[in-house]
């Protein structure tokens, strides 16, 4: 599976059209759309996440630049970097044995 981000697109466009759009490129196994959590309101942009990676590269290679509602969009391989990672645990602090009378 591969990952793509997607930014630039319309605030009015849903998953739906999203899965529409990338599913002429590949088959699409997940479709996130990143919104304000107060609002709800989509902010533009995205998760796309392609079954294999030749569909991807197709998809890149057909909507990269390309122009929905007068926006252009940007398509890429997500980078991972960014990920979310589970915080580290705290240092364990060694005790002395308390001596008991």
């Amino acid at each position: 599976m591969t990952k793509l981000f997607v930014v630039g697109f319309p605030r009015d466009m849903d998953k739906t059209e999203l899965l529409e759009l990338f599913s002429l490129h590949g088959l699409v196994d997940l479709v996130t759309v990143v919104t304000d959590k107060e609002t709800d309101v989509s902010l533009g942009y995205g998760f796309i996440h392609m079954n294999d990676e030749a569909g991807a590269r197709r998809a890149i290679a057909a909507l990269d630049g390309a122009e929905i509602d007068d926006r252009k969009i940007s398509v890429r391989v997500a980078d991972n970097k960014n990920a979310p990672v589970a915080p580290t645990p705290p240092p364990v602090k060694k005790k002395r044995p308390r001596r008991t009378f």
